[in-house]
């Protein structure tokens, strides 16, 4: 590597009183390099210093306080003990002095995660002479910045300043000490270090310098404009400010992944704390080790892959098994705890009170509403929550480091868990209550606009925003619900639309499950929302989904409002086919075709026809060619009404329904490729996995769609839809051997009793009963045929889609 700023000279570490260890050794070390050298006076040392800063000998004298003829007495013994000629020889051995005396420790455990900021870290030098490492309490900025010395830069010689309990007077003098400068009371210290530290290329490291920030700009500055080749390298939770400057932000280590630089760091450090009260974890590919690192991995995610929270973890472990560990940080932190080492990295708290006692009271004040927030929040948000004109608050908080990026457009930002909850216990109950109150308020409003558009903007922007939405709706949401507030419906019809026209997850479908059946949401709710809650929630519960439309009948009655009619009659029919009950759903449909029809309204005819083809499907028999037909001409209708996802909604039905009857296997591949080239283009995951359903479906036995199989398995049990996981579980079922099988079809079996799925329930059951009988299980064939007997009441099962 070349020097940054300097001559293209590169220096073995050997030649600086480096001891460079590679390999598995380098994993566990322990670096104090300090070469033994010649043994020299402190008074021999001072005067060795004032000969490498060019200082005649008067002037050494001078600075000294001793005699013309004792700095010669001692530049004499220098020169005997060094082996130097002539003072040019003199200086070059005091480098070579310093360079040997140089020391910078690490500690033993491994390095982990951090190769691609150390990288970084070069990239930077090379342009700038001054980078700043900023980050949050623990993240690791002192290790980064001690690996950089050591390995980063072996063209300089490092020179590593603490500044953890230092004031704005102590830096230069902590300097001095560093460098064993001794000057003259009254003499400049400023003006000897900049001439010692211009002698030769070095790396300054200040480390820990939040509390003198001032103090190190106007040094560093100083030095600099003296020691063109003078580097310097500083962490800090706050960048110092200078123009100079150039800032590296350390983010805590990636949790996501089986093989996560957090998962890692964690795992070294289980390994070597220690675990009297826990069996040891192997890292093999045993089911016990693979169950051990998957609660790993939950620890390492619930600590937002925070290296400092990692080894109090670990150091837990000691005394607690895993689980246990696991179990109490779902909870809170105060495990996180350990008698050594005293300071501030001894628990979190101490090491986030560093930063919390260099905030303003308005910062703390900001801080704590922020904290309040149960997600992420924008600028807006966050100006919202608290006080017009906290913009730049926010903006000096991410210069703390006690705001975390989230990702986003517009920019979002978050509190790290831990943080979040260090803040909460320096806030007042009623505060926190009155920020999610405004958070539900203020997203019951914000998101209007955007559900207005949702069925006729299918773009990618428009899922991102939805991705980012939902999540933060149904948070707001499950508070109001708690809270009895009426922001409650408005959140839960928002948050329906998004999941139906923009893809699910488990988490928002379970809390519309709660708002359906919430005496305060449904108190209020017009059937028009209750149509919005039962369209969600049909691949949720249909069971609920009926209760729904039974109330929506109710309300609209003999009503005269056509439009409170139309949805009622909407959501019954949808109940109905979903439960079996073509006749009756048909009725529903019909009456609510007539409304539609009368109203204009073409994305409600559409729907209306999907849902005729849906009961189409579940009749007995099933009349696939009147499906069909109806799911066409839903497309042309949501066509028409500019709603381009229910358009391949409705054709991934058409292929599904084509798949499932084996009539047309080849327009049913035609029609499962372009809905899974639509879903890709815009990034709807709900509807790429329903396409690659039908693709899996359509080729059972190749092995590529088996493995796909499994990956579908995932993604509808994440996205919530129940009635697809069952079929996944059942088409994978038909893969495996009898033995295998079973598993698979009680799992079906259990899925669509929860999703209230009958149809989906016999068909598992009379495969159950078939798989028994072939592995010559008797017992379990009679359970098996009377579980199937309760559930239809007759000898004969009605058959549904597998």
């Amino acid at each position: 590597m070349t020097a940054p700023g300097g001559p293209a000279v590169r220096r073995r570490p050997e030649a600086l009183g480096f001891r460079v260890r590679t390999g598995a050794a380098a994993a566990n070390r322990s670096y104090t390099w300090r070469v033994p050298g010649p043994s020299l006076t402190p008074r021999e040392t001072a005067v060795l210093a004032a000969v490498e800063r060019r200082l005649s000998n008067p002037e050494i004298a001078t600075e000294l306080f001793i005699s013309v003829r004792t700095v010669e007495s001692h530049i004499a013994s220098l020169k005997r003990k060094l082996g130097a000629d002539t003072r040019v020889e003199l200086m070059s051995a005091a480098r070579d002095q310093r360079e040997r005396q140089t020391t910078v420790r690490l500690p033993r455990n491994a390095f982990v995660g951090r190769e691609t900021d150390l990288e970084r870290l070069a990239g930077l030098f090379a342009e700038h002479r001054w980078i700043t490492v900023t980050g949050s309490g623990g993240v690791g900025k002192t290790r980064l910045a001690l690996e950089f010395a050591v390995r980063g830069s072996a063209e300089r010689a490092p020179v590593v300043v603490e500044l953890e309990h230092a004031g704005p007077g102590d830096v230069v003098a902590r300097i001095a000490r560093a460098l064993d400068l001794e000057a003259a009371p009254g003499a400049d210290v400023t003006t000897s270090l900049a001439l010692a530290l211009a002698s030769h290329p070095y790396l300054l490291v200040l480390d820990n310098a939040d509390r003198v920030g001032a103090a190190v700009g106007e040094i560093v500055a100083r030095l600099q404009a003296s020691a063109p080749e003078l580097h310097v390298l500083a962490t800090s939770r706050t960048p110092i400010g200078d123009a100079a400057e150039a800032v590296l932000t350390l983010a805590p280590l990636d949790v996501d992944g089986p093989d996560s630089a957090a998962l890692a760091m964690f795992l070294d450090r289980l390994s070597s704390a220690g675990r009297a009260a826990a069996a040891p974890m192997t890292l093999s590919t045993s089911a016990p080790a693979t169950a051990d690192r998957q609660v790993a991995a939950r620890v390492c995610a619930r600590l937002d892959g925070l290296p400092l929270a990692l080894e109090l973890a670990a150091a837990v472990v000691r005394h607690l098994s895993l689980e246990e560990l696991a179990e109490r940080l779902d909870r809170d932190f105060a495990t996180l705890d350990r008698a050594v080492p005293e300071g501030r990295h001894r628990t979190l708290e101490t090491a986030f009170d560093w930063s919390w006692d260099l905030l303003t009271d308005e910062e703390r004040e900001v801080l704590r509403r922020l904290a309040a927030l149960p997600r992420t929040f924008d600028v807006d948000l966050a100006a919202a929550v608290t006080h017009p004109g906290a913009e730049g608050v926010v903006l000096r908080l991410l210069d703390h480091s006690l705001l975390v990026p989230a990702g986003g457009r517009p920019r979002r930002f978050r509190l790290l868990a831990v943080m979040r909850e260090f803040v909460h216990a320096r806030t007042d109950p009623v505060v926190i209550r009155e920020v999610l109150q405004q958070h539900a308020e203020y997203l019951a409003s914000t998101t209007q606009g955007f559900v207005r558009q949702a069925r006729i903007d299918d773009s990618p922007q428009a899922h991102h925003v939805s991705e980012t939405l939902c999540p933060e709706v149904n948070a707001a949401l499950r508070w109001a619900l708690a809270a009895g507030h009426p922001a409650a419906l408005r959140l839960a019809s928002s948050l329906s639309i998004g999941v139906e026209q923009y893809g699910s997850d488990v988490d928002s479908v379970r809390t519309l499950a709660m708002a359906a059946r919430d005496d305060v949401v449904l108190a209020s709710a017009s059937p028009e929302q209750l149509l919005l809650l039962g369209n969600a929630l049909l691949f949720l519960d249909v069971e609920l989904v009926g209760e729904l439309a039974e109330r929506a009948l109710v309300l609209a009655g003999d009503s005269d409002d056509d439009r409170a009619r139309l949805a009622a009659r909407h959501l019954a029919g949808a109940a109905d086919a979903y439960r079996e009950r073509e006749a009756s759903a048909l009725e529903h449909l019909a009456v609510a075709e007539e409304l539609a029809t009368a109203l204009g309204d073409q994305w409600e005819l559409a729907s209306v026809r999907q849902m005729r083809g849906i009961a189409h499907l579940h009749a007995a028999p099933r009349q696939t060619e009147r499906a069909l037909v109806e799911f066409e001409a839903a497309m042309r209708g949501y066509a028409l009404a500019g709603d381009t996802m229910h358009v391949n909604n409705a054709r991934f039905m058409m292929a599904f329904a084509a798949a499932e009857s084996g009539l047309e296997p080849d327009r049913a591949a035609r029609w499962a490729s372009e809905c899974v080239d639509y879903a890709r283009s815009v990034g709807n995951t709900h509807e790429l996995a329903h396409a690659c359903l039908v693709q899996a479906r359509l080729h059972p036995e190749s092995p590529a769609e088996a493995d796909n199989i499994d990956s579908l398995i995932a993604t509808f049990r994440r996205l919530g839809d129940l009635r697809c996981l069952t079929r996944s579980l059942l088409l994978q079922a038909r893969t495996v051997s009898p033995e295998a099988s079973v598993g698979l079809l009680e799992q079906a079996l259990s899925v669509a009793e929860t999703a209230g799925d009958r149809g989906h329930q016999v068909t598992a059951l009379e495969r159950l009963v078939d798989a028994h009988r072939a592995l010559g299980d008797g017992v379990r064939t009679q359970v098996a045929l009377g579980r199937l007997e309760a559930i239809t009441r007759s000898d004969a099962a009605v058959a549904a889609p597998a």
